[in-house]
């Protein structure tokens, strides 16, 4: 049971990493610049836009110190860098223990194929994602329409997605185990499996696999309030 439901989360995941558009209008992936010269604030901000489309499902930690970033794929933590050349790396191949770095973000790769720089990445195994190139060859797109829960759309679910959606909006968390969930619902084992992986594929997530159960979207709290208040139910 357990496994038919991460197949079905990746197999949402997949879909949606396909459908990560760009929202914001005007400049790169909604950064307005006259140029291409980004700070490192400004390669995070990218970033932080269109994680989805590397597989991984969410940022947990943004940090001063290296690496800059934790991350969750496929249920395993990483650490991401984040650099506005590729060069700057540099910084980091004497100071700092690389083998806590699994990735390396930058808007543009400007080492030589033979740099000692190059060198050091490729031994530690460190990925390097260049968003310029994703840039220019349109793998990040305009959203033609919103992925988003609307209230109607809250409106037409079944009793049961009403029920464990109001599991986390009742105990005010982002993060229930699958024995809270139960607890809660009084829904178990398979008929719980195909209430979380009944949501729609082609929409934005709603509840997500979590190192420590399943995560909310907490984005949709208020309308999700609001549903049940007008629907006059668990009340």
């Amino acid at each position: 049971m357990q496994e038919n439901i991460l197949n079905k989360l990746k197999q949402q995941n997949a879909r949606l990493r396909k459908a990560v558009k760009d929202t914001l209008g005007e400049g790169v992936w909604g950064l307005k610049k006259s140029n291409e010269k980004f700070s490192h604030e400004e390669i995070l901000f990218l970033f932080a836009r269109i994680f989805p489309v590397f597989g991984i499902d969410h940022i947990v930690e943004i940090r001063t110190n290296f690496p800059d970033c934790e991350c969750i794929k496929d249920g395993e933590k990483i650490a991401v860098e984040f650099e506005t050349v590729l060069s700057n790396f540099r910084d980091h191949i004497s100071n700092d223990d690389l083998s806590k770095c699994r990735c390396v973000v930058c808007w543009e790769d400007d080492l030589d194929v033979y740099s000692p720089i190059r060198e050091e990445i490729n031994k530690h195994k460190i990925q390097v994602i260049q968003l310029k190139q994703l840039f220019e060859e349109g793998k990040v797109r305009r959203r033609t329409q919103s992925l988003e829960y609307t209230e109607k759309d809250f409106r037409g679910m079944t009793l049961n997605k009403l029920k464990l959606l109001y599991a986390f909006v009742s105990r005010n968390k982002e993060v229930l185990t699958s024995e809270e969930i139960s607890n809660f619902t009084k829904i178990k084992g398979k008929p719980l499996g195909g209430v979380i992986g009944g949501f729609s594929p082609q929409k934005d997530w709603i509840v997500r696999q979590h190192p420590e159960g399943w995560q909310f979207n907490n984005k949709y709290r208020q309308k999700i309030i609001k549903t049940i208040k007008d629907l006059k139910i668990f009340t």
